[in-house]
């Protein structure tokens, strides 16, 4: 039973000296060039910097790591130096910290005959392991863990766990993959339940890179997701969760950002745009309210260029597109510094559409942009469409809210804009 409060860092999937493929022949002056590059080779060990910082400035009792920790399973000796230099510092903190490696960083895989300070324990590979965390003399927490043999692990970890009742807060330290998550490889499969029979208060999980809570309390499970995005599919804040638990055991979770580049997307669009010059400058702000939105840190951006316009058959020409990015690239970018490198522009436009010269027509799209007018306008049509979405309440009612009012007026016009993308062309003809 817990009779005193305290707080921990879990963090996990750092893959620190992840060498950030595709971005080796990126265009543009050298000196700009290597700014970019030396950030993003830099980000997982910047990122593990700050998460450092965070251990000590919020003065945790401990700090666990759930698994791939480095990026290959023969770990860099660069990785490895650096994490050793980094335990050192939450070591003259007095903060214990908790290792469990995963399959990136499996114990077949090369490792360098390096003494580790002695406030760091590092959990067996195959077999799991207590620790207790002791503060004035008394255990506040146990923390168990499991390393990876090997990088294919099929077997349910997870039921391996059993909480002894002596332990006053349990934490499980396990990379995994909880209900077969599709994002990932299903290495050490377990369900929720399986969780929840060790008898635990919080499971530090890692493997998924989406930061997920997939239980709040009886157990508490966490998915910190990863320390530093690595391409552009990892998209926004990434970082690590305060874990605060009260006299009684209740956590409370808090998510700290660690990453000091990102990767996001912005969308633009070409509606009311006349000009090439305008487009630019719209893309400008987008990117400036980008880079505002997310903290002014380093960014990746892959744009997006969407609506209906005139500016659409213009953007088909052959270097159109080039031409924005070489312009917005020398705006956004520099030799030192932050930098935003708009990485692509992705073409979503559409040609600009008389929709109510179109109504009029005898043809099928005709008579579609009609049909959601008068759906739009209430009255028979407007209840025949909220009935044929009824049966969706009911099979799936703790999963979808039915529109209404304001909202189904939208759901009809993005309707009516598909319908525009997938007929208008054919039936101009």
């Amino acid at each position: 039973m817990v009779d005193t409060g305290f707080s921990f860092i879990h963090a996990a999937d750092l893959h620190l000296d992840s060498p950030f493929r595709g971005y080796a022949g990126i265009d543009c002056e050298e000196e700009t060039r290597e700014n970019i590059l030396r950030q993003l080779r830099d980000g997982t060990f910047l990122a593990l910097d700050n998460l450092v910082r965070a251990c000590i400035q919020n003065q945790v009792d401990f700090l666990v790591l759930a698994g791939d920790v480095y990026d290959q399973a023969d770990r860099s000796l660069r990785a490895q130096l650096r994490l050793r230099d980094a335990f050192a510092r939450l070591a003259a903190a007095g903060i214990p910290v908790f290792v469990a490696h995963g399959n990136h960083d499996h114990s077949e895989g090369f490792q360098a005959a390096l003494a580790w300070p002695d406030n760091v324990h590092i959990f067996a590979p195959g077999e799991v392991e207590a620790r207790p965390v002791t503060r004035g003399g008394k255990e506040i927490a146990r923390v168990y863990g499991i390393s990876y043999p090997r990088r294919d692990v099929s077997q349910n970890y997870a039921s391996m766990f059993r909480r002894d009742l002596s332990a006053p807060f349990a934490v499980a330290v396990l990379h995994c993959n909880v209900g077969g998550n599709s994002e990932h490889a299903d290495y050490a499969p377990c369900s929720l339940e399986d969780l929840a029979a060790g008898g635990f208060d919080y499971w530090a999980l890692g493997h998924v890179h989406r930061r997920l809570t997939l239980k709040e309390h009886g157990p508490c499970v966490v998915y910190p997701g990863n320390l530093q995005g690595r391409g552009p599919h990892e998209t926004g804040a990434r970082g690590c969760y305060l874990v605060r638990v009260k006299p009684g055991g209740l956590a409370e979770l808090s998510f700290l950002e660690t990453d000091t580049v990102r990767w996001a997307t912005q969308r633009v669009s070409i509606q009311g745009l006349g000009t090439e010059q305008e487009l630019l400058e719209s893309l400008d702000a987008g990117l400036a309210e980008l880079s505002r939105a997310h903290g002014q840190r380093s960014l990746v951006a892959r744009l997006e260029l969407a609506g209906r316009g005139p500016l659409h058959r213009r953007l088909q020409r052959p270097g159109a597109l080039d031409g924005l990015l070489e312009e917005l690239r020398r705006r956004f970018t520099g030799p030192s510094g932050r930098f935003v490198w708009p990485e692509s522009i992705r073409l979503r436009t559409a040609p600009e559409v008389d929709k109510e010269s179109l109504r009029g027509s005898r043809t099928l799209l005709g008579d579609l942009l009609e049909i959601a007018r008068e759906a739009r306008c209430g009255g028979r049509l407007r209840d025949q469409l909220a009935e044929a979405l009824a049966p969706l309440q009911g099979r799936a009612a703790r999963f979808i809210q039915l529109p209404q009012g304001k909202d189904l007026d939208e759901l009809i016009e993005a309707a009516e804009e598909m319908a525009l993308d997938l007929l208008w062309e054919e039936d101009a003809r």
